[in-house]
This record gives C-alpha cells, structure tokens and sequence, in this order.
C-alpha cells in the first residue's frame, strides 16, 4: 500500500486535528490580510512610501 493510500485510509485524531490547524490558520490570516488592506485610496497594491518613477529623458535635439 502506498503512503498516500495508508494517509488517505488514515482516522487519526491527531491528522485531523493537524489539517484542521493548518486550514484554521489559512483562513485567519486571510481575513487579516483582507481586513487590514485599504485598495479605496490608490490604484495598485504597492506600499505607499514607494515611488515608482520612471528616469528623466534627456533630448537628443539639443
């Protein structure tokens, strides 16, 4: 039988307690992510602090 067969038959307290932690910790952190992110006052997501400006061109008629 293969490892993943013997997992999948597996009715371990302890495997569901595991996966249970792991999705309830997923699920914490994307709320958190979602309820601290503010999107209504810029268009993108980079830090605010951060500028992303593009060098001055000299031209090339002078």
């Amino acid at each position: 039988m293969s490892p993943f067969a013997r997992i999948n038959s597996s009715r371990s307290p302890l495997l569901y307690a595991a996966i249970a932690a792991v999705l309830l910790t997923l699920i914490i952190g994307a709320g958190a992510a979602i309820a601290t992110h503010d999107a209504h006052d810029r268009a993108h997501s980079a830090p605010a602090a951060t500028s992303y400006q593009l060098p001055a061109t000299q031209s090339a008629a002078a």
